[in-house]
C-alpha cells in the first residue's frame, strides 16, 4: 500500500457523503495493485474508504475456512461504514484491478459524525440500501433452480454490467458455481429470455 498524490481527489465522482467528509475531514490518497488487501479480516479498524477506480472484492473466513464474498466494490462505491462501530474489519478487502481509494481516519470520522445529525442521517441510509442488498440476495440464494435464480438477480439489478462485475464474481454473488452459472446463462440466452453483450446482460421483455 502506498500513499499517491492527492490530485485525483478532486477528479472523483461526486457522491455527497465523500464530498462532506473531504470538505471537513484531510483525506489519506491510496493506490493499491492487483493481489493487494486494502485490510483483513481481523485487523483493527482504523479507516473507512471510498473507491475512485478499480475494483475490490470483500470477502469472509467462515469457520469452516471457506470463502464467501459479501461484496464487490467498484468506482464510486464506499468501503467499510458499518466498521466504524466495530473494533476489527468483519471481513477482508482484496484488489481485483488496479485501484485508487481515499480514506479518513475512523476516529475523525465518528467525531463529525457526533457534530452533524445531517450526516448522520446520510450514513444511516447506505447502510440501509446495504442491509436491503443483502436481504435480495439471501432471497435468491434460496431459489433452488439456477436458471430462476439468474433471472431474479437481473430483476433485481434491472440490467448487469459486466464490465464492471465479472461473471464469476455474479456466480459468486448469487452462490452458483461459475460452470453452472456459464452453462445456464447459454441456455437463457439461446432460449431468448436475456440478451447478452460484451458489456451488458438484460432480460428481453
Amino acid at each position: 500500500m502506498s500513499e499517491t498524490s492527492p490530485e485525483y481527489i478532486l477528479e472523483r465522482m461526486s457522491h455527497p457523503l465523500i464530498d462532506e467528509l473531504s470538505e471537513h475531514l484531510t483525506p489519506r490518497a491510496i493506490s493499491l495493485k492487483k493481489g493487494d488487501f486494502l485490510f483483513q479480516q481481523g485487523q483493527s479498524v482504523k479507516y473507512i474508504y471510498y473507491l475512485l477506480q478499480g475494483r475490490i472484492t470483500l470477502n469472509r473466513s467462515t469457520i469452516e475456512g471457506a470463502k464467501v464474498i459479501l461484496h464487490v466494490a467498484l468506482a464510486g462505491d464506499t468501503l467499510a461504514e458499518a466498521s466504524l462501530f466495530s473494533e476489527q474489519y468483519h471481513c477482508s478487502a482484496k484488489v481485483d484491478a488496479t485501484a485508487k481509494l481515499i480514506g479518513f481516519k475512523k476516529s475523525e470520522v465518528l467525531q463529525y459524525l457526533d457534530s452533524s445529525p445531517q450526516f448522520m442521517k446520510q450514513l444511516l441510509a447506505i447502510l440501509a440500501s446495504q442491509v436491503r442488498e443483502l436481504r435480495s440476495l439471501n432471497e435468491i440464494k434460496n431459489i433452488r433452480s439456477a436458471q430462476e435464480r439468474i433471472l431474479a438477480y437481473i430483476r433485481i439489478e434491472n440490467r448487469i454490467n459486466i464490465e464492471n462485475l465479472s461473471l464469476k464474481d455474479i456466480a459468486y454473488k448469487i452462490g452458483l458455481t461459475h460452470e453452472t452459472f456459464y452453462r445456464e446463462l447459454r441456455k437463457l440466452e439461446k432460449s431468448g429470455q436475456i440478451s447478452r453483450s460484451d458489456s451488458m446482460i438484460k432480460l428481453i421483455i
